[in-house]
C-alpha cells in the first residue's frame, strides 16, 4: 500500500509538475521559434519590396512607358527568383504577369490589395494557403499613380521551407521532451524504489516489534536518512526489549515485595486470632501496623510516580526553609540509623535557605534518598548530609553520601530510570530514585548520582533559591 501511495504522490507531484512545465516550455519555444522564423521571412520580403518601391519613387520623373519598361526589366533581372516570385497586378485586381510565368487561379491574393490600399505607405503583407495547399507569404505595394494599367507589384515567397525548419525543430523539441520525461520516469522510479523497498523491510520488522518480538533487527545496508531511520528502529527494539525485561523484573520484584508484608500480616493475624496472650497480640499488632505502613508507602510511591509521569499531580508550592525540612527528616531517620548501626552526620547550617517548592514532595525526596542509603550501607558505616549554599548564583545543593557498597559504573546512568534495579540491588520497587529525579525536575532543579563500587555513593539535588522568606 505504501508503494502505491508513494508512487502516486510522486506521479501526481513531481512527474506531473515536470510534464506540465515541459509542455509549457515546448509550447513557448515553438511559438517563439515560429514567430521568429515568420518574422525573419516577413522582414526579408518587406526589405525587397521597399527596395523596389524606392526605385519606383526615384523614377517618378520618367514617362509611363519608361517606368513600365523599368518594371519589366526589374522583373526579368530579379536575382532572387529562387526565393521570391515577382508579380504585376492590374487596376482590375487581376495578375498581369509573374516572374515564373505561372498565373495563380485563386483570388485570395485580392486581400493584399485592400490591406495595401489601407496602409499609409501603401505596402502590406499577407499569409495564406494557395489552392494547391501551399503556404505563402506575400508583400504588395500599390503604385501611385498606376503605370500603364499596372496598379500594384507583389513579391511572393513559399513558407514550406520555413515550416520544414520549424517542423524539424518541433521534432527535436518533442524528442527532447520524450527523453527528459523518460529520464525523469527512470530516475524517479529508481528514487521511489530506493525509498519503497527499504520501507517495506522496515514496515515488516516494525510489525514484528509491535507484536512483542523485540529480538528482531533490520539489516542496515542503507545510507543517509534511511540508514539513520534503521539505526533508530534497531535501537528502539533494543530499548523496548530492555524495558520489557525491566517491566518483568519490576512485576516480579513488586510481587515479592508485596508478598512479604502480606505474608507477615496474614501470619500474625492468624496467630493473634488463635492466641489470647496479651504480649503476643501487642507484638502482632505492632508488626501488622509496621507492615501495613510499609505497604502503604510502597503503593503511594507507585501512585506518585504514575501521577508525575502523566503530569497528573499538583504541587502545592510555597516559600519554605529547606534546612528546616531536611533537619526534620534527619531527626526522623536517626533512630532507624542507630538501630542499623549507621552513623547519620548532618551539620545543620545556621543560615535559612529559602526555596519555592512543595514541602511534602521535597521531604519525600529526602526520605527516599536516606532510605536508599540505609539499605546499602552496612553496620558501622556512615551517611552524611551536606548542604552547599551558593548565594551568588542563588543555588542550593543537597548531598546524601554514604560509604556503602556503591553502584557499578555501568549502572550509574540507569539507576534513575523507572523500575531499574542494578546488580546486587536489594528489596524495593525500583522507582525510588526515579521518583526523586521526577520531583526535582518539576521543581526546576537537577538530580545527579556519583558512585564508585565498593567505596561510596553520593546523590545530589540542586534547586534555585529565593531571596527571602517574606510572603510565605
Amino acid at each position: 500500500m505504501s508503494n502505491k501511495s508513494i508512487t502516486k504522490r510522486w506521479i501526481k507531484g513531481s512527474l506531473a509538475t515536470t510534464v506540465v512545465v515541459l509542455v509549457f516550455a515546448v509550447v513557448f519555444l515553438m511559438v517563439y521559434v515560429r514567430n521568429s522564423y515568420y518574422s525573419a521571412a516577413e522582414n526579408a520580403i518587406l526589405s525587397r519590396i521597399n527596395t523596389i518601391n524606392g526605385t519606383l519613387a526615384a523614377s517618378s520623373r520618367l514617362s509611363d512607358s519608361e517606368r513600365t519598361q523599368m518594371l519589366y526589366r526589374m522583373s526579368e533581372e530579379f536575382t532572387e527568383k529562387d526565393k521570391f516570385e515577382f508579380m504585376f497586378i492590374g487596376v482590375n485586381g487581376k495578375i498581369l504577369a509573374t516572374s515564373s510565368g505561372f498565373m495563380p487561379g485563386d483570388e485570395r491574393h485580392m486581400e493584399d490589395i485592400g490591406k495595401a490600399q489601407a496602409a499609409i505607405d501603401g505596402i502590406a503583407t499577407n499569409m495564406y494557403r494557395t489552392g494547391l495547399g501551399e503556404k505563402v507569404l506575400t508583400a504588395t505595394c500599390v503604385i501611385h499613380p498606376d503605370i500603364d494599367n499596372i496598379y500594384a507589384i507583389r513579391l511572393v515567397t513559399s513558407l514550406e521551407k520555413v515550416d520544414g525548419e520549424i517542423n524539424i525543430l518541433a521534432g527535436f523539441a518533442a524528442l527532447m521532451f520524450v527523453a527528459i520525461i523518460a529520464f525523469s520516469v527512470m530516475s524517479g522510479m529508481y528514487f521511489v524504489r530506493s525509498i519503497v523497498y527499504p520501507i517495506r523491510d522496515i514496515e515488516s520488522t516494525a510489525a514484528q516489534i509491535s507484536k512483542g518480538e523485540f529480538g528482531v533487527r533490520i539489516d542496515n545496508s542503507y545510507d543517509g536518512e534511511i540508514g539513520q531511520l534503521v539505526d533508530t528502529i534497531n535501537n528502539m527494539a533494543v530499548e523496548l526489549g530492555r524495558s520489557d525485561e525491566i517491566k518483568n523484573e519490576f512485576i516480579s520484584s513488586v510481587s515479592h515485595e508485596l508478598r512479604t508484608p502480606l505474608t507477615a500480616i496474614k501470619g500474625w493475624a492468624e496467630t493473634m486470632n488463635n492466641s489470647h496472650d496479651k504480649d503476643t497480640v501487642e507484638k502482632g499488632t505492632q508488626i501488622i501496623l509496621s507492615e501495613t505502613e510499609r505497604l502503604y508507602s510502597m503503593v503511594e510511591n507507585l501512585l506518585d510516580f504514575s501521577r508525575l509521569q502523566n503530569a497528573d499531580i499538583k504541587l502545592t508550592k510555597e516559600k519554605l526553609d529547606l534546612v528546616a525540612e531536611i533537619s526534620e527528616v534527619a531527626i526522623m531517620f536517626r533512630p532507624r540509623c542507630r538501630q542499623s548501626g549507621i552513623e547519620l552526620i548532618f551539620d545543620e547550617p545556621e543560615d535559612i535557605i529559602p526555596v519555592y517548592g512543595d514541602k511534602s514532595r521535597l521531604k519525600q525526596v529526602m526520605v527516599n534518598l536516606l532510605d536508599n542509603s540505609i539499605k546499602y550501607t552496612p553496620a558501622g558505616g556512615t551517611i552524611e548530609i551536606t548542604v552547599d549554599y551558593d548565594r551568588k548564583n542563588s543555588l542550593v545543593s543537597v548531598s546524601v553520601k554514604d560509604n556503602g557498597k556503591g553502584i557499578h559504573k555501568e549502572d550509574i546512568e540507569k539507576v534513575t530510570q523507572k523500575f531499574y534495579k542494578g546488580k546486587g540491588a536489594k528489596r524495593g520497587s525500583g522507582i525510588g530514585l526515579a521518583l526523586v529525579k521526577e520531583i526535582i525536575t518539576i521543581h526546576g532543579g537537577q538530580f545527579t548520582v556519583d558512585s564508585e563500587y565498593g567505596k561510596y555513593t553520593n546523590m545530589t539535588f540542586t534547586l534555585h533559591t529565593v531571596r527571602t522568606m517574606k510572603g510565605k
